[in-house]
């Protein structure tokens, strides 16, 4: 069963993580190739190679890269790059709304999405109705899918995990920060009105008195806001939050990271929504008490672990939309929670009181999350759900590859038979042929027309048709009978 992923393996972000981590332990059960999205800041224009954590594993894996060229998305091959590969099975792992879902895959095809809300925008789950399964990394967000309307035989639960090797208990080396004796909460993520940022730095605020040896180590910068502020700084002021206890750190770097996992006191985290929460298990993991609130897909693996804070009720998304991060319009929808931010001051203050017995128990909890929560159990947990796949016959060998991209006009690909392929480009409404050109195999032919159409992508041979393709704008659904 061959097995191809549309993602974004390179990059330091969560779904960069999630990415990278999970098809790397997969590839260890089932050979993967990977088209990616996303450059790092070491891209030179033909490969990764100054990426510290690349991989001769990750460029074995690694055959195309998209970029962007003259507004048209464009797949370049890279390092293992075979032309004759044609995947069984396509896993697109990347946000709900991201070009790469609206691509049109050949085979069986996999959406594999970390979401936070209770719901999909209408438009957004249509287009992953599409998919012949949904990947979700948690139980939580698989009832939420299903309650909007997603059949349930199709959802999967595939959580992500925590790198067991690399976040776990150990004594290192105090950073600067830590030399002077004093308590240490630690706060990472994005500053954002779904991670809660401006409430529970208040909260920490009014929960310590100025004479209590507490500081707050905070990396919160968030380089996509909306609110008119340029910096952490600059929002410490505007919220009346400056203070000596509130320290702050900008994007440090990934080894000072894992440091302060291993050094802090407590993690604090308290979002109105998480779809995973990576900084929580990787804090749990390290066996330091960690503060959440108790709702969402953080759950799958913090239940009835760590220090959780009570929540309200839910409330619509849209209430804080554009308060400090750009999702775009429409980007999403449904509700989040609303955290008791009073219980997050009790959970604060107990935390620190009884620290010593609280830091006890994380080191026993630690060992849950590294056993139970691991990548390997992750990547074996999708290899098990590809097995069922390949059992059930949904894998069949088949003479023609066609593959219709829409990132710029219309592009059909076709891989097949040493035959001539006669691809028509055809009006749906109108039924009349816009533009038609014949290929072979391993070739491409385009229709440069920008303006919405409802397509009918028809490809012949010998005036047979062997494939045919209908995007219906109108009822935004795709019918594909070949």
């Amino acid at each position: 069963m061959k097995i191809k992923a549309h993602t974004s393996l390179i990059g330091n972000t969560g779904y960069n993580s999630h990415s990278r981590n999970f098809f790397t332990h997969l590839d260890k059960l089932i050979p993967i190739k990977v088209r990616n999205f996303t450059t790092g800041e070491n891209w030179d224009g033909q490969n990764h190679d100054k990426e510290p954590y690349l991989t001769e594993q990750h460029k074995n894996m690694l055959v195309e890269q998209s970029l962007w060229e003259n507004e048209e998305l464009k797949d370049f091959p890279i390092y293992s790059y075979d032309e004759n590969f044609i995947p069984d099975v396509n896993i697109v792992l990347v946000e709900s709304n991201h070009y790469y879902m609206y691509h049109q895959y050949n085979g069986y095809k996999i959406a594999y999405v970390v979401w936070e809300s209770t719901r999909f925008p209408d438009d957004q789950f249509n287009n992953l109705l599409t998919f012949d399964q949904l990947w979700v990394p948690s139980t939580w967000q698989k009832e939420c899918v299903i309650e909007q309307g997603y059949p349930s035989e199709r959802v999967k639960v595939v959580p992500e995990g925590v790198h067991k090797d690399i976040f776990y208990p150990e004594k290192v080396n105090l950073l600067d920060d830590y030399n002077d004796g004093r308590f240490k909460f630690l706060l990472f993520g994005r500053w954002d009105y779904r991670k809660s940022t401006t409430e529970i730095i208040e909260t920490f605020l009014k929960t310590f008195d100025k004479d209590e040896p507490v500081d707050l180590i905070a990396s919160i910068d968030n380089p996509f806001s909306v609110d008119g502020m340029g910096s952490t700084d600059e929002r410490l002021k505007h919220y009346g939050f400056e203070d000596d206890r509130i320290k702050i750190k900008s994007f440090v770097s990934r080894e000072d990271y894992i440091k302060y996992m291993k050094t802090g006191h407590v993690f604090l985290s308290c979002a109105r929504s998480e779809g995973w929460n990576l900084p929580l298990i990787e804090a749990m993991a390290c066996g330091i008490p960690s503060i959440y609130s108790d709702w969402g897909g953080q759950l799958e693996f913090a239940n009835g672990l760590g220090h959780p804070v009570k929540v309200i009720e839910e409330r619509p998304y849209s209430l804080g939309e554009g308060v400090t991060f750009n999702d775009g319009e429409g980007y999403y929808d449904g509700n989040y929670c609303e955290p008791d931010y009073n219980d997050l001051s009790k959970v604060m203050g107990d935390v620190y009181e009884n620290y010593k017995d609280y830091r006890i128990n994380s080191l026993i909890e630690s060992e849950v999350i590294r056993r139970n929560f691991n990548w390997e159990n992750a990547a074996e947990k999708g290899y098990e759900i590809l097995k069922e796949i390949e059992k059930a016959e949904y894998i069949r060998e088949r003479e023609d590859s066609f593959f219709v991209d829409f990132s710029d006009g219309v592009k059909v690909t076709i891989h097949g038979r040493d035959v001539d392929y006669k691809v028509d480009f055809i009006d749906g409404d109108s039924n009349k042929v816009l533009y038609s050109n014949t290929i072979g195999s391993g070739q491409w032919t385009k229709c440069f027309i920008r303006y919405y159409v409802n397509w009918l992508i028809r490809v012949s041979v010998d005036d047979e048709i062997v494939y045919e393709y209908k995007l219906d704008l109108t009822n935004k659904k795709v019918h594909i009978h070949f």
